[in-house]
């Protein structure tokens, strides 16, 4: 290759290169996110992009008391007697089967979802403001909380502290998850590593959390959830995290 040629390759990699970093998702530091009164956690951080800020999907359309179904790319929320549809990629949307330009597609980031925040809360006819002196989003109206599920279905846990995966710097974790669905009183069972340690955190129908009363060696551990729903129907999640200094 003659030096031109190098040069020119050398120049289209350095392009290459930056466009990936530009393009790359920019998570939204230090931004708190408060529905309904509730700060939300969430086991996919939030992302900013193009001055939006951009949520998992279900976590803040149950908490605003719509429904969701996603398929294919395709997002469809119902409550509070709107329609919210969306498509992965796609700045076009309906609202209440009205066409709508959104500034910024929905976009995946690994298996999540993420929704544009304000767009989702206002179709569902909340209010939106946000601090820029703490960088806090406060949402209040929607439904107030998740939508009741029917009785027997199936419950899952989300909005895990500390997320799926995730690296944490403390030898003493605090620990959170919320349930999709009530769970049935006293049925409820919470494992660190394998110790029962419900005793240890505050515990309700809806979910658990509280920081370990114990110390953990930094490594791998795990968090395990049993009992039963509201419905009859016993469920065992689960998920894992590291420690570290």
């Amino acid at each position: 290759m003659s030096f031109y040629g190098k040069v020119l390759s050398r120049a289209a990699g350095a392009a290459l290169t930056a466009t990936l970093l530009f393009s790359a998702p920019a998570i939204a530091q230090g931004v708190t996110i408060i529905v309904n009164g509730q700060t939300m956690t969430f086991d996919q951080p939030p992302i900013e992009r193009a001055g939006r800020v951009f949520v998992p999907l279900r976590g803040v359309f149950e908490r605003l008391g719509a429904s969701v179904v996603y398929s294919n790319g395709q997002i469809n929320a119902t409550g509070n007697g709107r329609t919210v549809s969306l498509q992965i990629g796609s700045t076009n949307a309906t609202v209440n089967g009205q066409p709508v330009t959104i500034d910024v597609a929905p976009f995946l980031v690994g298996p999540r979802t993420l929704v544009p925040l304000r767009f989702i809360a206002q179709s569902l006819g909340a209010t939106v403001n946000y601090n820029d002196s703490n960088r806090t989003v406060t949402i209040n109206g929607g439904g107030g909380g998740p939508p009741p599920p029917p009785a027997g279905g199936t419950l899952y846990l989300i909005a895990r502290y500390p997320a799926q995966g995730s690296v944490v710097h403390t030898n003493q974790p605090r620990l959170n998850a919320n349930f999709t669905q009530p769970a049935a009183p006293g049925s409820l069972r919470v494992y660190f590593d394998g110790r029962d340690i419900t005793q240890s955190v505050y515990v309700s129908s809806r979910g658990f959390n509280g920081t370990l009363p114990y110390t953990v060696p930094y490594g791998g551990h795990s968090v395990r959830v049993t009992g039963t729903s509201v419905g009859g129907a016993g469920f065992d999640r689960g998920w894992t995290f590291t420690t570290a200094p």
